[in-house]
This record gives structure tokens, C-alpha cells and sequence, in this order.
């Protein structure tokens, strides 16, 4: 059955390990390109509209944020990564940011990861599942915006992400997903409950 979210809160923002709040829960954290709709996929998620800050302007987020589930399960929204005009200080920042959460969360049992169907998996998207698999982290590749596309568009580009992806041992799920129209979510609320873990 898929998890019923009946209580999600904002936690705290970090930029470093001293920050973070106690690893004890489970934690899935939320990746993507700044204009996938990693942030509207999360509220849409915890059936809130502004539990997680969305922007006009992409890449404005530049925290890691940490919220607790049911008081027994921790989301993490990290930074939004890929924005043309984040400045060069700002891209190296981010990438110490997400690498030290990265080596230091013990907690991580899994990775959603935003790909716009409309655009697919790029460049970044990969090197992000790569750190994923570095490090052991189970993944699952939620294209967004599938109201955007017909029916057998999202059939199709599952397929295509399926092949292009098939060397990554880590990604367990390529599912369609739409902030806008629900489709997904239950899909999505399933893999939670599924793959969460005793701490």
C-alpha cells in the first residue's frame, strides 16, 4: 500500500554536516535540475502546497532542507543543480554542499531524482546517479510535467530512459509523475513505504 502521509514539517536548512538535524530516520532525498520541478513534486508528494519553497526564478535554492514524515521518516530537498546562469562560486559550493551530505548522511536509503519528460535524462542527471552508485544509494527516476505530454508519449519515453540507463545498477524506478494533475503520486508514495528501513 502506498504511505499515508498524515503529518510533514519542516525541520531545518544546512549547509554542512554540523548542521544537520540526528540521522535516526530513514531519509530520501529529492534531486533534479533546477527547472525540473523537484520542489512541486515534494509538496505534491506531502499533499502541501509550500512545504518546500518553489521559485520563478531557477536555482534561487541554495540550501539543504530537512523534513520530517510521520515523525518517523526524514525528505531532504537539495539544491537544484544544471541552471545556466548560477555563478561559477555558487555551482562549486553546491557541489561541496551536496558531496558532504552525500559522504556523511548514514541515514540514506533512497534518491528521487526530477527529470523533466519533456526533456529527458542530460549530463548532470547522470553524474548525479553516478555519485548515487558511488555511494550505494538506491535511485529512482521520476520524469515531471507528464501532463505535459500524451499517454503514449510517457510510455515511450519510460522505455528510451529504461535502455539509456540500463548500465546503472542502482535505479530501482522510472516512473511519470505530474505536480499538476496527480499522476504518479500514489506510484510514488508506494516506493516510500516499500523501501523504507529500521535505522
Amino acid at each position: 500500500m502506498p504511505l499515508n502521509i498524515k503529518k510533514s514539517d519542516f525541520v531545518k536548512s544546512a549547509t554542512k554536516p554540523s548542521q544537520y538535524p540526528e540521522d535516526i530516520f530513514p531519509e530520501f532525498f529529492f534531486a533534479g535540475k533546477s527547472n525540473a520541478g523537484k520542489s512541486s513534486m515534494l509538496n505534491k508528494i506531502c499533499n502541501r502546497r509550500k512545504l518546500a519553497i518553489t521559485s520563478k526564478t531557477p536555482g534561487r535554492t541554495q540550501l539543504i532542507n530537512f523534513f520530517l514524515i510521520n515523525n518517523d521518516i526524514s525528505f531532504v530537498d537539495i539544491p537544484g543543480y544544471g541552471f545556466a546562469n548560477t555563478p561559477k562560486n555558487v555551482k562549486r559550493s553546491w557541489e561541496t554542499m551536496v558531496m558532504s551530505y552525500l559522504e556523511h548522511r548514514k541515514n540514506i536509503v533512497s534518491m528521487f531524482i526530477a527529470v523533466d519528460i519533456r526533456r529527458g535524462v542530460g549530463r548532470l542527471d547522470e553524474a548525479m546517479l553516478e555519485l548515487c552508485e558511488n555511494f550505494n544509494i538506491n535511485a529512482n527516476i521520476i520524469m515531471t510535467k507528464s501532463d505535459k505530454v500524451s499517454n503514449s508519449e510517457k510510455a515511450k519515453t519510460k522505455i528510451t530512459t529504461k535502455n539509456m540507463l540500463s548500465d546503472y545498477k542502482n535505479i530501482s524506478n522510472i516512473q511519470t509523475f505530474s505536480a499538476k494533475n496527480g499522476d504518479g503520486v500514489d506510484n510514488a508514495l508506494r516506493i516510500i513505504e516499500n523501501t523504507k528501513i529500521k535505522i
